[in-house]
């Protein structure tokens, strides 16, 4: 956070510190055994991260070896809050030296680069949707619809309280948040107040509830589309799915299409580019409208199309990027839950202020003690964009 700057691979492999939230500055965690990972890229699955005994980091192609193994730890006490990533086999800690990614065998001299905070890509940002009808909730200035849209008027920012569990839902495009009445009636507001306090629960029908914390109704949706709270109702019309918004990327197979069709008659295709988040051919640049997409919710998985993912999700101009996770579920936060961290979730990394080690190296020697004792810290350290709630284990 002290640079606002996230690392970020190119689809050659380069590495480098960007400004930018979008989908080559999106890694996934992947578990490889013992508490180590693979960090792969997101939009470039190919690439995976690696370091050798200099500390030089690059990207390898499809290769996880002992140079591709990291540990997430978090950064002990006395320093800035967040976790350093260390080389497994080389026991160096990632950093950045204001050139380029390398590791360092020390954090004493590098404080300011070290420690990295790891955030959700999607923001907590999600559609919505009914798990039984084809409906997004969306918001206006003056009040809620349902729409089989998935563009800026149906993203929701989910603001977690970490001390009680509840959650308000804020609408990022018109600044207010989703409230109820105790007749059932949904709204919104300005602030959030108690009527715009809510929890989210597990549904046994593939999905979650979301209950009025004052008047103890569940959200529900009908066939024709309303939108009310109901007690004690909890079927499938009050079962939701959270589909989170991701970031926009591009692949260099979309890269290579887009060369082809860029040029037409001397102008710039602007139309076939439309929704590219980046620079192409030196040519376009980031269009700046908000887009997002789909990945796995943390509870129920629920997924989009599979031809909405195919046609690169573009749904609308200034609306969304349907991207689903690469991997399937992935665990991204939603209500503290980590589900299938094995498939890797997607996270953003920002660099922020410095580093601090974890005492001893860790070879193959580690008595059966120590490697419980390493995976019982594993369990509590999960899932990685939750490290600020592992301060709290402490």
């Amino acid at each position: 956070p002290r640079r606002d700057e996230r690392f970020s691979g190119d689809f050659a492999g380069k590495l480098s510190m960007s400004k930018n939230w979008k989908g080559w500055e999106v890694w996934r965690f992947i578990e490889c055994g013992d508490g180590h990972v693979y960090i792969s890229s997101w939009t470039h699955h190919k690439k995976f991260l690696c370091s050798n005994e200099s500390g030089d980091v690059m990207t390898t192609e499809n290769r996880r070896g002992p140079w591709e193994k990291w540990n997430v730890e978090l950064a002990p006490q006395g320093g800035t809050d967040g976790v350093v990533i260390k080389s497994t086999v080389h026991d160096r800690y990632l950093r950045w030296n204001g050139n380029a990614l390398i590791t360092s065998k020390t954090y004493e001299d590098n404080a300011h680069w070290t420690t990295w905070h790891i955030e959700s890509a999607h923001k907590q940002t999600y559609f919505i949707s009914s798990s039984s009808h084809d409906k997004r909730i969306g918001a206006k200035k003056n009040g809620v619809f349902t729409t089989s849209n998935r563009k800026g008027w149906e993203q929701w920012e989910l603001k977690f309280n970490r001390n009680n569990g509840l959650v308000t839902i804020f609408s990022k495009a018109h600044g207010v948040y989703l409230g109820s009445n105790p007749e059932g009636q949904l709204s919104v507001r300005a602030n959030d107040g108690n009527w715009g306090m809510w929890k989210i629960e597990t549904s046994p029908h593939g999905g979650m509830f979301i209950v009025s914390v004052v008047h103890g109704k569940a959200l529900a949706c009908n066939a024709d589309g309303s939108l009310y709270t109901i007690d004690g109702q909890r079927g499938s019309w009050e079962t939701w799915i959270l589909e989170p918004v991701m970031p926009p990327t591009m692949t260099e197979e979309q890269i290579k299409a887009q060369r082809k069709s860029l040029i037409i008659g001397g102008s710039i295709a602007v139309a076939s580019i439309v929704l590219a988040p980046f620079a192409v051919m030196g040519a376009v640049t980031a269009l700046g409208f908000e887009a997002g997409g789909i990945a796995s919710g943390s509870i129920a998985a629920g997924m989009m199309s599979a031809e909405a993912i195919a046609s690169g999700g573009g749904i609308a101009a200034g609306g969304t990027v349907a991207v689903l996770q690469s991997v399937g579920a992935a665990g991204l936060g939603v209500a503290g839950t980590a589900a299938s961290m094995g498939a890797g979730a997607a996270v953003g990394g920002s660099a922020v202020g410095i580093a601090l080690a974890c005492s001893g190296s860790k070879g193959s020697t580690e008595s059966l003690s120590s490697s419980k004792k390493r995976m019982n810290a594993v369990d509590m350290n999960r899932p990685f964009c939750a490290w600020r709630s592992w301060l709290q284990q402490r």
